[in-house]
């Protein structure tokens, strides 16, 4: 499970008929295909939703991590894209995978780039699913983006390894100056955000901070272990959900509780969905009672 969209969950899957990505009908438990893998392709590594289009990212090998590609499906007209890869003028681009994420048919995604010297270096880019055009926003050692708060966001490091964030209008693309409590983080891994919130995860994954948009507050929360790093975040209602690499887990951004789940988490506004052997689970976040830490 990757995304959730409406009653929709979005997420790869592996059958009989071969390997995927899938979206699951959560009201009638209708299975529906968005696309089939060509055989040489490992899986997905990201994915976001939004309206009719889908958004993925996937390894393209089942041996060479650094030849990937990113793709778009129109559920609605079948149309597919090819958005973005790895590949250079001299071999395969260095560099993270990217998070593509999805926003009013526009994709936006930090692109590895050649740059001199051996550094690796990023564009941020967006792409026009409709026109068919790419506006460049930043370039540098740049994270992959993500939509918070009615605006894009992404972090920044400059050659002094001094962080920084950066955000434009979702819309019109145009800058926005972030409030101060927020533009200078101590570093930076991961992303996550919603129409509230934005959360970021430190450079080695072990913090989360959260700025919540509407009472202009900032908020940290540290692991106890190192089993349960802070990446790949997503934010439902008042809960972030991640994959710390051991296991799917859920964190009340209210009340600093948490909890691990079987399976796979994802969410949306409405709905947190948890994919586990056998079943699925679907929770709506309206009225969701607060977690608690034992006493």
């Amino acid at each position: 499970m990757h995304a959730v969209r409406d009653q929709i969950a979005f997420g790869q899957s592996h059958d009989a008929t071969g390997r995927g990505v899938v979206a699951l009908d959560l009201r009638s438990g209708k299975l529906g295909t968005v696309t089939r893998y060509q055989p040489e392709v490992s899986g997905l590594g990201a994915l976001a939703v939004d309206e009719s289009w889908v958004v993925w990212e996937q390894l393209d090998s089942k041996t060479n991590l650094a030849d990937w590609s990113v793709h778009a499906a129109n559920r609605t007209t079948g149309e597919n894209v090819r958005i973005a890869d790895s590949h250079g003028p001299g071999g395969f681009l260095p560099g993270q995978q990217p998070l593509p994420v999805l926003r009013h048919g526009s994709v936006a995604w930090a692109q590895p780039v050649l740059a001199g010297g051996g550094a690796l270096h990023a564009e941020l880019r967006v792409f026009d699913l409709a026109r068919r055009t790419t506006r460049v926003l930043d370039s540098g050692r740049l994270s992959s983006p993500v939509y918070a708060g009615g605006l894009l966001v992404w972090a920044k490091v400059d050659d002094a390894t001094r962080y920084s964030l950066h955000a434009v209008d979702e819309v019109t693309l145009q800058p926005v100056e972030l409030p101060p409590a927020i533009q200078r983080p101590k570093s930076v891994a991961y992303l996550g955000g919603s129409a509230d919130r934005l959360v970021w995860s430190s450079g080695d994954s072990q913090t989360l901070e959260q700025w919540d948009f509407n009472a202009a507050k900032l908020t940290r929360y540290t692991l106890t272990d190192r089993s349960h790093v802070f990446q790949f975040l997503q934010v439902a209602g008042d809960y972030l959900l991640w994959y710390g690499g051991t296991t799917a887990s859920v964190l009340d951004l209210t009340t600093g509780a948490a909890f691990d789940t079987p399976g796979t988490v994802a969410g949306s506004a409405q709905w947190i969905v948890n994919a586990r052997p056998g079943a699925v689970i679907r929770v709506p976040t309206a009225g969701l009672p607060h977690l608690s830490c034992p006493a």
